[in-house]
């Protein structure tokens, strides 16, 4: 091998595990942003000022899932401000994660309500309540909370 030509291999096999990695991380990552990018959509919905209580509620659905639709009856808020059982924004220090298939967030500071995604017609969506994120990562299931719907 010639001695000139030997940083430019290292370069290149460097640069090929760097994009090798960038890849599968964007590859494992891409749920769990999926799920948060529909949180945050059905967030945005909940709190814009120029929708009708029709529009929202419309807007809403699209971003639910068929079990979560068949379920729950979607509302707006009193005074005609988010959508019920849903939180109006996302914490800073939210925490997000697999759960097997679906993606679960908890919107607040890491303790409270816990939300499942799930993946359906080709795109996330919200399939309602799970549980609660107690300190040091205790999670309390909603069935054993019936104040959570």
């Amino acid at each position: 091998m010639n001695a000139r030509l030997r940083p430019y291999l290292i370069a290149g096999g460097i640069a090929v595990a760097a994009i090798a990695a960038l890849a599968f991380e964007y590859l494992a990552t891409a749920p769990v942003r999926g799920a948060v990018r529909t949180c945050s959509e059905l967030m945005t919905i909940a709190n814009r000022p120029d929708l009708t209580d029709a529009d929202r509620i419309d807007a809403a659905r699209a971003r639910c899932s068929r079990r979560y639709l068949s379920t729950h009856r979607l509302g707006v808020g009193r005074g005609g401000d988010g959508l019920v059982g849903f939180p109006r924004n996302l914490s800073k220090n939210f925490q997000a994660w697999r759960e097997g298939a679906d993606v679960w967030i908890c919107p607040t500071d890491r303790i409270g309500p816990i939300y499942r995604f799930v993946f359906e017609e080709e795109s996330w969506r919200f399939d309602g309540p799970v549980g609660l994120l107690r300190p040091r990562g205790e999670i309390i299931p909603a069935d054993d909370l019936p104040e959570m719907e």
